[in-house]
């Protein structure tokens, strides 16, 4: 983050333009004043932000704007018009589309001053990029102004001004800044960092967006409610299961939503979790080694395949060896002609193999291969093996069949919208009859 924090210095012309114009001492005609407030208020610092900082590095530190659109559809959930005394935080809240959508309901009084009086007890948050706090108040003083039909030459704001609970801080450093929220409204850094000391659920890298969620639950009071958009492995990946875990321990969920792709730069698919924090809950941070089974799982043993080829050295016994590039899907391979020297376990044929890479909406969502033969093959660990319990042949031809259905598709996309297929997921899916 602190690259990006160096990278974003070439987006505060942008950020000084938009003070200027929400303290009304940049000369604009008329009609480019409202073109640019409307422009200001509704996607532009995204677009200008990934010009300026490049999508490589947002990309690695995951952090992009909410934008317009699931912003407003956040508001609409929470229904902010009903409940106009409640305090708003978001821990993360970059260019402020979170804030503006909820703002957007808010009331308003007769002048524009009264208006920003009011919202600075309603709004609050915290960025650990200066930029991104001096836009998310210069643009709500902005939507301030054009509710309350005003052009803001008209009335003299200092924006530094605004908004005191608005801060440049480090959430994870002061997670006692969600205190006095009611409701939090998030939209956490999608990038990998390393799980802290303390973490009870994971070890090395993990999703910052995970760990900004926990500490944001934790550090709630009761009652509060918590919206996020989250990115779709925490709520379908495998190695998040003890974090799913730990933070039900804190309260309940009352929805988990799939959107879909977060927008086309990203290139991520995310959900919504909205969550209440009721009183602490033990956290039993045991793991379970049972796996929830469907009509697969009672039928064949499901495993990641073993060797990770550049972790591996080529030691041990020579084995034909298969990998995702070597094989086409919805193929049979009685010969596997590619070897390799492996020392750790072996899987012995006939078995089904899918390729762990599976792309959302992208066709097909479990290319499956049978591989058949004699000798035990070493299998990489970008594909699953799938095991007959009766060791029959036909056990897998039928299994391959169900795998290429529509069924499997709609199944697994409505289960799982990340981008690798799991273990417990296949191992938990009907075997469809009607196919």
């Amino acid at each position: 983050m602190s690259t990006l924090i160096q990278e974003v210095s070439n987006f505060n012309k942008y950020v000084d333009l938009t003070e200027k114009l929400a303290q009304g001492t940049w000369a604009l005609g008329h009609g480019e004043y409202r073109q640019r407030v409307r422009m200001c208020l509704d996607g532009e610092p995204g677009m200008v932000l990934r010009r300026e900082v490049g999508i490589q590095q947002l990309r690695q530190n995951g952090a992009f704007f909410t934008g317009t659109n699931l912003a407003n559809r956040i508001a609409h959930a929470l229904k902010v018009g009903n409940h106009y005394d409640n305090v708003y935080f978001d821990p993360t809240c970059g260019a402020g589309d979170l804030l503006l959508a909820i703002a957007r309901y808010l009331p308003t009084a007769e002048t524009v001053h009264e208006t920003l009086d009011c919202w600075n007890e309603l709004l609050s948050g915290c960025d650990i990029v200066p930029e991104f706090v001096r836009l998310t108040k210069a643009r709500l003083v902005l939507l301030a102004a054009k509710r309350c039909n005003v052009r803001l030459n008209e009335e003299k704001i200092r924006v530094c001004d605004t908004f005191s609970q608005i801060v440049v801080k480090d959430f994870l450093s002061h997670s006692e800044l969600t205190h006095s929220a009611d409701v939090v409204v998030m939209n956490p850094p999608y990038g990998y960092i390393p799980a802290p000391t303390l973490c009870k659920w994971a070890r090395g890298r993990i999703c910052a967006a995970a760990l900004f969620t926990e500490r944001v639950i934790e550090y709630s009071r009761s009652g509060v409610r918590i919206i996020a958009v989250l990115p779709e492995v925490l709520r379908s990946g495998s190695r998040y299961s003890c974090w799913r875990k730990a933070i039900r321990s804190w309260g309940n969920v009352r929805f988990e939503r799939s959107v879909g792709l977060f927008d086309q730069w990203a290139d991520v698919d995310v959900y919504l979790l909205d969550f209440v924090r009721t009183n602490a809950k033990t956290y039993d941070n045991s793991r379970s080694d049972s796996i929830k089974t469907g009509g697969i799982g009672r039928r064949f043993k499901v495993h990641v395949g073993t060797v990770v080829p550049h972790r591996h050295p080529e030691v041990g016994l020579e084995s034909p060896y298969v990998h995702a590039r070597s094989l086409t899907a919805w193929r049979e391979y009685s010969e596997i002609t590619e070897r390799r020297k492996f020392s750790g376990r072996l899987f012995k044929p006939p078995f089904v193999v899918v390729r762990r890479t599976s792309r959302p909406g992208g066709g097909k969502r479990a290319l499956a291969t049978l591989v058949l033969g004699q000798e035990a093959v070493a299998v990489e660990n970008h594909l699953i093996v799938m095991l007959p319990k009766d060791g029959e042949i036909e056990t897998c031809r039928a299994l391959i069949k169900r795998l290429s259905s529509v069924k499997t598709d709609n199944w697994i996309n409505k289960k799982l919208r990340c981008r690798h297929l799991t273990v417990p997921v296949l191992a938990g899916m009907p075997w469809w009859y009607a196919i």
